[in-house]
């Protein structure tokens, strides 16, 4: 892997790593207030997805259409956002966020202000937040369990090759399914 001297993530995991092989890996993101936020992240440094080959490509945004479709299954959420950003990172990764109408940012970007709670005044969108939160965590485990699973399965381990389209596709029918 090349590293560049001021990149973190070319010297770092990034947080808790659920898979890993030479191509890439997936991490737990671990954000407090969003426990379901996964990344996915290339391992050789790279600034921008057109300074990869169009075999990487389809196999980063593969790994990335594989997370979304774990967190559906697992979490059911309102809605999905997958971020491409660098800006303070320069190095691409991804990220895969489970977003729920009552999370702290909703419909905001997790980057953003977050919303106001002063139509909440007795504290009941903190509560619900918490709540869900707490009931996310406890599905974390099978959450990662099956990203080690799928992606053992998809992805060549040892030469860190990028599985052919159809496997991808067949993979993501057999989550899809269930």
């Amino acid at each position: 892997m090349t590293t560049h001297t001021e990149c973190p993530l070319c010297h770092d995991d990034g947080a808790t790593v659920l898979f890993r092989n030479a191509f890439l890996r997936v991490i737990d993101a671990q954000e407090a207030d969003y426990p379901a936020f996964t990344r996915v992240i290339l391992n050789r440094h790279a600034q921008e997805m057109t300074d990869l080959n169009q075999t990487e490509r389809s196999g980063l945004m593969s790994a990335v259409y594989l997370v979304e479709a774990l967190q559906r299954r697992h979490f059911q959420p309102d809605k999905i956002n997958l971020a491409q950003l660098g800006n303070m990172v320069p190095h691409v990764h991804w990220h895969i966020i489970a977003r729920f109408a009552d999370d702290k940012h909703f419909p905001n970007p997790i980057w953003g202000m977050p919303r106001e709670t002063a139509n909440t005044p007795d504290g009941g969108h903190a509560t619900a937040c918490a709540r869900r939160n707490a009931q996310i965590r406890q599905h974390l485990p099978a959450y990662h369990q099956d990203i080690t699973q799928s992606f053992t399965a998809l992805f060549d381990e040892v030469a860190g090759t990028v599985p052919e389209q159809t496997r991808f596709e067949q993979t993501l029918q057999r989550i899809t399914d269930r």
